[in-house]
């Protein structure tokens, strides 16, 4: 595990969401934890319900945003592979459609 690996995980972590790809948001948490809001949801289950009950998804199938992440800090711990990443995200959406 690198921290471009990480760091590309997060970027596609915005994808999927962006998308309404819920599923696909799930199976890049299989083997991780998800954690926001003082919650911790681990397993691609977990976060794909997650999801599903808390982010609107509109006739088009997407919650019409944009997901913007930047100060992205990987940091590595034992046993190795293992990583803790924080980031800050920033989200547009749109409440019409264009």
């Amino acid at each position: 595990m690198s921290t471009v690996a990480v760091t590309e995980l997060i970027a596609r972590y915005g994808e999927l969401i962006d998308a309404g790809d819920f599923a696909g948001v799930g199976a890049l948490f299989a083997d991780a934890a998800f954690v926001s809001g003082g919650h911790t949801i681990r397993g691609s289950a977990g976060v794909e319900e997650m999801l599903r009950h808390t982010v609107i998804r509109y006739d088009d199938g997407t919650p019409r945003t944009h997901h913007v992440t930047t100060d992205v800090v990987v940091e590595f711990a034992e046993p190795a592979g293992t990583a803790t990443a924080r980031s800050a995200i920033t989200v547009f959406q749109a409440l019409h459609p264009a």
